[in-house]
């Protein structure tokens, strides 16, 4: 039996202070009719991930009143990989007026479409209005080329002399069949990381079980500035992935992350909320300093090094 959302007074902060470098945001005139939204800006491969999933919404303000709720400092508000870059323009529009709304709350990443007419104009454009970073990329769904198309050599010189960390969707080589899947092959990623040893990047979704990986020599090499955000992680992974992750790349390496507004626990929860993933890191049996750097020491370290 699905049970109510619980009340208030019945959530349970976590005893630090929680970065949440992993949630999507979006205007009311989106949330209100997303198929509307998407027929008038050709956006169908978003259309059926938002369709055919767990998916909550929020908007600017029921956001922040989720974050006081569960005891959430503050948040990484990530792009999309949109299919046309006027979307992607949209999007850094919303995102712009989010920050300056909530300035203490609020960080953001960009979105960005290599077929925009000058990329680099655009990622000025963020910069400006203050974006840290760019991403959730998912360069395949944009263009066939994906990564190999050429303006994205551009985009990742920009980023890396700017300091930008890119946060790209990973989907996970084994597991789940959904509408809207798009696989991302590992070595794909590890390529990519080699190619641009310099740039900071932050694989979400666990990187796909990528840091299962990194025992091999070669792997472990290709991550050394590669992060891993834990987004989505209870509809992915069993909760004994927090430690065995730990172990393997150092805690020094991960990154809270939800995937907010996601439902993350569809069986008990009918809104978007962050008690399963919190619950799993608090009886992860992880230490007081792995848990505070995971929650937001290392999120913060990491936009940090931009100054």
């Amino acid at each position: 039996m699905v049970r109510e959302d619980p009340a208030v007074e019945d959530m349970k902060p976590s005893s630090s202070d929680v970065w949440d470098c992993h949630v999507h945001c979006y205007p009311d005139f989106v949330i209100s009719n997303p198929k509307a939204f998407s027929e008038a800006n050709n956006e169908f491969h978003w259309l059926d991930l938002v369709s055919n999933g767990p998916q909550g919404w929020a908007n600017p303000e029921n956001l922040v009143r989720a974050m006081d709720r569960e005891g959430i400092e503050k948040v990484v508000l990530l792009g999309w990989y949109w299919e046309n870059p006027q979307t992607c323009r949209l999007q850094n529009e919303w995102y712009a007026q989010s920050v300056k709304q909530f300035p203490d709350r609020f960080m953001a990443f960009a979105a960005i479409h290599p077929e925009e007419k000058d990329p680099i104009e655009e990622l000025e454009r963020a910069s400006d209005w203050g974006a840290i970073g760019l991403g959730e990329c998912l360069p395949s769904v944009q263009v066939a080329e994906g990564w190999q198309y050429p303006a994205w050599e551009r985009i990742i010189n920009w980023t890396t002399n700017h300091k930008w960390p890119i946060n790209v969707h990973v989907t996970e080589a084994v597991g789940h069949k959904y509408p809207g899947r798009v696989d991302t092959p590992l070595m794909d990623m590890v390529e990519l990381f080699e190619k641009y040893p310099e740039q900071k990047w932050i694989c979400a979704h666990w990187g796909g079980g990528l840091p299962f990986f990194s025992l091999n020599r070669r792997i472990k090499n290709a991550l050394k500035n590669v992060w891993f955000d834990t987004a989505a992680s209870p509809l992915l992974y069993a909760p004994e992935i927090w430690k065995i992750v730990t172990q393997l790349v150092g805690y020094e390496k991960i990154l809270f992350g939800s995937d907010f507004p996601l439902i993350l626990d569809p069986r008990n929860h009918k809104k978007p909320n962050w008690s399963k993933i919190l619950s799993e890191i608090d009886n992860s049996g992880l230490s007081d300093k792995a848990l505070k750097a995971i929650l937001s020491g290392n999120l913060n370290h990491l936009v940090s090094l931009r100054a």
